[in-house]
């Protein structure tokens, strides 16, 4: 069953380009953890105040009637202003954005329409996935918005509040900003959770004025047993055909933030897909009791991307928090739409002022490594800005529409850390590695990340091993030893193949690099193969071997392997290797171990592990050791 209401037709947003990507760093470089100054975006419409509206449901490109007009292939026109009972002359619209029976991994792109399309999204989208998210975003002057698709997709389109430029200072429609607390959690105490088709009234909690017109809450869904749909809409209303979030059926946790028009007697959260449900107030929209105020007016900004940490690095890791200077002076509270992706794993971030206590409560919820989720997030400020603490480590987006007027709130607390925790690296080889294993002490010369350290004699890559004389046994190939390491793994390095005879290199080379991937590694290092042993035989082979792997991994679609040039760094070592040219000493075994060690502090923009030669200083960053023209001091660096 659809996640979402569904409608008889066939219309559907047709096939598209995509429009050029970031390109991404593997492994991001180190970086600075103090707060990364953002532009101030432009100003694209008055002080403005809030005013409910429905929900309802402007557009659907599943239905007969759209409700919208196609500008071309990727993009559909939905006019807001002057509809159903919609006041003219808005500035901005409170919108849910839902995307169905899509057909591609992609994103959607909301904005004022008739103007450039800017680099933002407001949804992520993978194939047959149903995905909502919610935004308040700046509309025409007369009133429409733009949305695009870089995938072929049907759309919908639902609002639950607009606003309106009001000169001067303004009673109702304006926001409170509250510290994030938690109105509802069905698991509590034992809660019962919602049945399919259920629903729960949740009432106006003490500080919210009676007569408020709208609250913002985020709402978590867990443990949906079956895919379906939420929506809310004001106490009383007998329920609403518009929908903000979108379980799979899958159990996991999903996220969605969003603005609820409310009646004294509070609002009410519909689910067809039951399960727990979790809410969280983050704000309120005055009545018309409250003073007259300049403060908690909207100001729309052109849709602007703040921070992309895939390009302003570091990205947030596993406990550390970004912070986001803001040029808004004025600003108490921040209107933006939060991506999370490349996640290290199912985790969470929360969005808070920079400089105060990390809330309890969180923003965005990932399900699954390399997740890509979004959610709106109305976030107050302080004078530092906004901070961003993640649980489990993500790359983080940005992108903001606009925000409410107000004095920032102080900011005490220093600037929280945000230190790179070690990477995970599976090291798979053959006999050619396992002097590193048995060697004692030579592990020990693995620093700055975690190794798993998988060596066996006589394994090939992808076709069965041979027996080895020295275990008496048949070891497992390295595409087994690859898919049966437990859990997630940040990188993999590959230093076997000596056993393999490669007329069909690019086949077995291709295996391995999607097994590291499937394994979570977003880099692979693949080591050539030494050379200049006593056999001309095999010597030749691991020439045509070396050949093979340089060309194949230079390839656009290999981007994420880096060749290790071992065959040439380990012949400048002192007696590294027997002489069968492959397999090493005990001062080699320290020798690759300490190999090992610099590439990943290369790669990661961390100072070497070691010095060069014992009792020298530790280069920051490290460089690249096939770069360096010498290898390190074995013997003085580690006593062998």
């Amino acid at each position: 069953m659809s996640g979402v209401r569904t409608f008889a037709s066939t219309a559907l947003i047709g096939a598209l380009t995509a429009i050029t990507s970031v390109a991404l760093v593997p492994i991001a470089a180190l970086g600075p953890s103090h707060a990364v100054a953002g532009t101030a975006p432009p100003v694209v419409g008055a002080p403005s105040r809030y005013a409910p509206v429905g929900p309802l449901r402007l557009a659907d490109t599943r239905a007969a009637t759209c409700g919208c007009a196609p500008v071309d292939a990727a993009t559909i026109r939905v006019q807001i202003a002057g509809r159903d009972g919609i006041a003219t002359g808005i500035t901005a619209a409170a919108v849910t954005i839902t995307a169905t029976r899509t057909s591609g991994t992609g994103f959607v792109t909301v904005y004022p329409a008739g103007t450039l399309r800017p680099e933002t999204s407001i949804l992520n989208v993978e194939t047959g996935s149903d995905t909502a998210n919610s935004g308040i975003v700046p509309v025409s002057a007369d009133g429409a918005i733009d949305v695009y698709a870089n995938v072929a997709t049907d759309l919908i389109v639902d609002v639950t509040g607009t606003f309106t430029e009001v000169a001067g200072g303004a009673t109702a429609g304006r926001f409170m900003p509250v510290v994030p607390s938690r109105l509802l959690d069905t698991r509590a105490g034992g809660g019962v959770p919602l049945a399919p088709s259920g629903r729960v009234n949740i009432l106006l909690p003490a500080g919210v004025d009676a007569d408020a017109t709208a609250v913002a809450v985020n709402v978590t869904s867990v443990g949906a047993p079956v895919a379906g749909f939420f929506s809310a809409f004001p106490a009383g209303a007998d329920g609403s055909d518009a929908s903000f979030m979108n379980p799979d059926g899958s159990g996991d946790p999903r996220a969605a933030q969003v603005i609820v028009p409310v009646t004294p007697g509070g609002f009410t959260i519909a689910t067809t897909s039951g399960g727990h449900v979790i809410v969280d107030l983050v704000g309120w929209f005055t009545g018309p009791s409250a003073p007259s105020s300049n403060d908690g007016r909207f100001v729309p900004t052109a849709p602007t991307r703040m921070l992309d940490t895939r390009r302003d690095q570091p990205r947030v890791w596993r406990g550390g928090t970004r912070e986001l200077g803001l040029p808004l002076s004025d600003a108490a509270a921040i209107v933006t739409n939060v991506t999370l992706t490349r996640t290290d794993e199912a985790g969470f971030v929360t969005a808070y002022p920079a400089g105060t206590e990390l809330p309890t409560t969180s923003s965005v919820n990932a399900t699954t490594r390399d997740d890509s989720v979004p959610n709106l997030a109305i976030t107050r400020t302080s004078e530092r800005g906004t901070a961003y603490f993640s649980d489990r480590g993500t790359d983080l987006i940005v992108d903001i529409t606009g925000y409410f007027i107000g004095t920032p709130v102080a900011s005490p607390l220093p600037v929280p850390s945000n230190d790179r925790p070690p990477s995970r690296v599976l090291i798979v080889g053959d006999s050619t590695l396992a002097a590193v294993r048995f060697i004692p002490g030579a592990p020990g010369a693995m620093r700055g990340f975690d190794p798993v350290l998988d060596a066996e004699p006589c394994r090939r890559l992808v076709y069965p091993s041979c027996l080895s004389n020295t275990t008496n046994r048949v070891p497992n190939t390295a595409y087994e030893a690859i898919t049966t390491t437990p859990g997630w793994v940040d990188a993999v390095i590959i230093m076997t193949g000596y056993n393999d005879w490669f007329d069909d290199f690019g086949y077995l080379f291709d295996t391995i690099v999607r097994a590291a991937r499937a394994k979570g590694a977003r880099q692979i290092v693949w080591l050539t193969y030494s050379e200049g042993g006593q056999s001309p035989t095999a010597n030749r082979a691991y020439q045509l071997n070396n050949a093979d792997l340089r060309r194949v991994a230079a390839q656009p679609s290999y981007s994420d392997v880096q060749v290790a040039e071992w065959n040439a760094y380990n012949h400048r070592g002192d007696n590294w290797v027997w002489p069968d040219g492959i397999h090493l000493t005990n001062r080699g075994a320290f020798g690759l171990a300490d190999y090992f060690s610099r590439w990943f502090a290369h790669l990661e923009g961390r100072p070497c592990a070691a010095p060069w030669t014992g009792g020298g200083p530790l280069d920051d960053p490290c460089p690249d050791p096939d770069g360096t023209g010498i290898a390190a001091d074995i013997r003085s660096v580690y006593g062998v």
